[in-house]
C-alpha cells in the first residue's frame, strides 16, 4: 500500500513538473512572437529588451535629439515600472501573477493588433515593453532552471555550455544525464521562441499588423495549462 501510494506521489509530481515546461515553452512561443512583431512592425526596434533602447537613447542625447531622447527614456521608464510593479505585487499581494500576466498580456496584444501604422513606433511600443518585462518578471523558468522567456542570449549560453559538457564528461553518466537534461530543457525554450518568431512572421506575411492577434493562441493554451497545473 505504502509502496503504491509511492509511486502515485512521484508520478504526480512529475506531471505538475510537465505541466510546468509546457507552461513555459508557451510563453517562450509568445515572447518570439512579441519579439519579432516589435521588429517588423515597428521600424526595426526590439521592444523585449532594454540594451538597444538605452543605447539609442545615449545616442540621441548626445546628438542633441532631445524629443528622441525622451521617448527612448520613456520607453526604459515603462519597462523598469513594469518590473517594480511585479515585485510590489508579488510582496504585498496574495495574486497568482501568472494569470494576471496572461490576461494583462492579452490585452496588449489586442490593442496593439489595432494601432495605426502611421502610430510613433516607439509610443506604438511602450505596451509591449510594459508587457514583456511583467512576463520576465512573472514566468522565470521551470524545473529547476532559470530562463528567460522575452529573449534568448542566456538560453544559447546555457544550450551550448550544457551540450560541451555532455561530450566532455564521457564517463561520468550520472553528470551526462545531468547536461543531457539541461540542454534540453534550454534548447526547448530556444526552439520554442523562434517557433513564436517564425508564426510571427507567415502571419505578418498574410495579415501585416494584425498578426500579433495570432498570439492570443498559445497565451489560451497557457491560461489551460495554469489552471490544469492549479487543479493538480
Amino acid at each position: 500500500m505504502y509502496k503504491y501510494s509511492y509511486r502515485k506521489k512521484s508520478f504526480s509530481i512529475e506531471k505538475k513538473w510537465d505541466i510546468n515546461i509546457c507552461i513555459h515553452y508557451n510563453m517562450s512561443i509568445c515572447g518570439g512572437f512579441l519579439g519579432a512583431y516589435a521588429l517588423l512592425g515597428r521600424m526595426d526596434i526590439f521592444g523585449s529588451s532594454q540594451t538597444v533602447n538605452l543605447i539609442d537613447a545615449i545616442f540621441e542625447i548626445l546628438g542633441k535629439n532631445w524629443e528622441e531622447a525622451v521617448l527612448h527614456i520613456g520607453a526604459f521608464l515603462v519597462f523598469s515600472g513594469s518590473i517594480v510593479l511585479s515585485v510590489l505585487l508579488t510582496r504585498k499581494t496574495s495574486l497568482n501573477l501568472k494569470y494576471i500576466a496572461i490576461f494583462i498580456e492579452t490585452a496588449v496584444v489586442i490593442i496593439e493588433g489595432a494601432l495605426p501604422d502611421s502610430m510613433n513606433a516607439l509610443i506604438a511600443l511602450y505596451p509591449i515593453f510594459f508587457v514583456s518585462a511583467f512576463q520576465w518578471s512573472v514566468f522565470k523558468g521551470a524545473k529547476g532552471y532559470e530562463s528567460s522567456t522575452i529573449f534568448s542570449t542566456n538560453n544559447v549560453k546555457q544550450t551550448m555550455i550544457a551540450l560541451t559538457e555532455y561530450f566532455i564528461c564521457r564517463e561520468k553518466k550520472e553528470e551526462r544525464k545531468k547536461y543531457a537534461e539541461k540542454a534540453k530543457f534550454f534548447g526547448g525554450t530556444l526552439i520554442s521562441y523562434y517557433a513564436g518568431v517564425s508564426i510571427e512572421y507567415i502571419s505578418w506575411k498574410l495579415i501585416g499588423m494584425h498578426s500579433i492577434w495570432v498570439c492570443v493562441v498559445p497565451l489560451i493554451v497557457c491560461l489551460n495549462f495554469l489552471i490544469v497545473s492549479d487543479v493538480k
